[in-house]
């Protein structure tokens, strides 16, 4: 064999090998890519359940238990002992029970009675009073927190905001949240629980009480969650001692979708 042969031969069996593994690394380095640009379900269902947990979360229970309001609050792991909500809570007239404060994920949960009565807080004033205090407290020790609050932004395009009716023939603002409106009679059939979610705002179960009171309803309980920019107010009703009927459920939910969906005109101003 001549020199030339050998030598051609010989580059060759040295960069077959090479050029193998170089094969194999690229298909390694495809099935890493691809296995990268499309992540499993579940990774992100879990990625979406750690946003979840993070955000700051106040609800107000009054049916778990017989005897006292239920005020639950989280914020990840970002809450401390809550001390400064127990002094705000009890300058509003309540007493605290009992109060279980946990660290992590866990609500903080407080048990809490009117103080001139002893009993839970029913008025939806008095329950609309405790959920913006608190808010307004987790943005005054948290101000993290109003990256997912409503309250925590400014301006914020909401029914009734005046600026935003400037000009009441243009284009309207998109909600953060999609109002839904869902009405179910209780389990006995004695009276109707209505459901709404919608964007959080200040005032917000007391104008749904209101306007459900201007339909002749009456409310024998209500209660709000507030989870980041999302409220979800559960009231517990009556029309004339007993549960809604089909036609009653429609012109409730007419009427609350119209108060929550249409901005409001100030009733000062003339046309």
């Amino acid at each position: 064999m001549s020199a030339v042969a050998f030598s051609t031969a010989a580059a060759a069996a040295v960069c077959a090998p090479r050029a193998a593994i170089a094969a194999k690394q690229t298909r390694r380095c495809a099935v890493v890519v691809r296995a990268a640009a499309s992540p499993s379900d579940a990774a992100a269902a879990a990625v979406s359940a750690d946003k979840a947990a993070a955000m700051p979360v106040v609800k107000i229970d009054n049916m778990s238990d017989p005897l006292a309001t239920i005020i639950d609050i989280s914020f990840g792991d970002c809450l401390g002992s809550l001390m400064d909500t127990c002094a705000a809570l009890t300058k509003l007239g309540l007493n605290i029970n009992r109060a279980e404060v946990n660290a992590g994920d866990n609500p903080n949960r407080f048990y809490v009675t009117d103080t001139k009565t002893s009993e839970k807080v029913v008025k939806s004033e008095q329950i609309e009073d405790i959920r913006m205090t608190i808010i307004q407290n987790m943005l005054k020790y948290h101000p993290e927190a109003g990256a997912f609050l409503v309250e925590g932004k400014t301006p914020v395009n909401i029914p009734g905001n005046k600026e935003a009716d400037a000009n009441p023939l243009g284009a309207r603002f998109m909600p953060v949240v999609k109002t839904k409106i869902n009405i179910e009679s209780s389990k006995g059939g004695s009276r109707s629980i209505i459901t709404v979610e919608t964007t959080d705002r200040a005032g917000l179960l007391v104008d749904i009480v209101r306007t459900l009171k201007d339909v002749n309803l009456n409310v024998i309980s209500a209660e709000i969650d507030t989870i980041g920019p999302k409220a979800f107010d559960i009231i517990y009703c009556t029309y004339q001692g007993k549960a809604l009927n089909k036609s009653m459920e429609q012109l409730v939910t007419n009427a609350l979708t119209y108060y929550l969906s249409v901005r409001e005109v100030a009733t000062d101003e003339s046309y």
